[in-house]
């Protein structure tokens, strides 16, 4: 009767660690799966970044960068760089791609990168309006918007 119990543990632990960015054992690819690979993808520093602009959002100055091209129905690419010497932002910051009200957007969570920046990919949609921009907010804070590179 234990054997089902340890099988769960095992499979928790597994996934635990791959949601984690360690990496897998050695000579064990069948564990490596698309997103491990996209989140390994972005453990570099970002050198082809556009500066798209900056926003105050409450207290907050941010300067938006975008890393890659923005392609419908693929996911974007966005760096937000904060006042260095300032605390980032202890609230949800989200962003997504499309209109002021998120219809037919998906939005992201933005996750800490270093002290001064937060990193995101929120989902561009297809297709892809021609007015879309990209939308940032800090929760209790405000949103604002830029125009993203195509």
């Amino acid at each position: 009767m234990t054997h089902p119990y340890r099988t769960l543990c095992v499979a928790l632990c597994t996934l635990i660690v791959g949601c984690g960015k360690q990496a897998a054992p050695a000579g064990n690819s069948a564990t490596s799966t698309p997103a491990s690979t996209k989140e390994s993808a972005h453990d570099h520093v970002h050198t082809d970044r556009q500066d798209l602009g900056e926003l105050t959002l409450g207290a907050h100055k941010v300067r938006v960068f975008q890393v890659a091209p923005v392609t419908a129905g693929q996911e974007g690419d966005f760096d937000l760089d904060f006042e260095a010497g300032k605390a980032l932002p202890t609230a949800a910051v989200r962003g997504w791609i499309g209109s002021e009200d998120g219809a037919g957007s998906r939005k992201v969570r933005f996750a800490k990168e270093t002290e001064t920046r937060m990193h995101g990919h929120p989902e561009v949609p297809s297709p892809l309006a021609a007015d879309a921009k990209i939308w940032i907010e800090i929760e209790g804070a405000g949103k604002g918007s830029l125009a993203p590179k195509r």
